[in-house]
């Protein structure tokens, strides 16, 4: 129940997530996992299937395409919301830069969580459009 309390505040502060009332809230972070990663751990490999949602609560990142880096993560910054709607590939690949925790939000949770909450779709959709705008995804990528 601690680690449920914690996760709502970490959960706040991300923009999917932020405006959704307080009951929603402690429904997605019952679905959270907590996942710790020690430096250089491969967190997502471009390429690889999606499968959720990471959210950054301790730590650094680096985010890479095609072995380019693309740049640096921290705390309260999040990837893979694409994975949450659809199941594709990584268009990227995220280390760890030093010891870093996450909480992960998997596709198939995600999905029982909307039918209860269908504004959590909309929100995301919003970040996501967001960000497709900021980087656009190639086809060929």
């Amino acid at each position: 129940m601690v680690a449920e309390v914690a996760h709502v505040e970490y959960l706040k502060k991300v923009p999917i997530f932020k405006s959704l009332p307080a009951r929603d809230l402690e429904a997605v972070a019952r679905s959270l996992k907590e996942r710790v990663y020690e430096p250089a751990a491969v967190i997502v490999k471009q390429g690889d299937p999606g499968v959720g949602f990471f959210l950054i609560v301790e730590g650094r990142v680096e985010v890479s395409h095609d072995g380019h880096h693309i740049r640096d993560m921290g705390p309260g910054e999040f990837f893979g919301e694409l994975a949450l709607l659809e199941e594709r590939v990584r268009t990227a690949t995220v280390t760890a830069k030093e010891r870093t925790r996450c909480l992960q939000l998997v596709r198939w949770d995600f999905r029982a969580l909307i039918k209860e909450h269908p504004e959590m779709a909309v929100k995301v959709l919003e970040v996501v459009v967001q960000r497709l705008r900021e980087h656009p995804v190639h086809e060929h990528d």
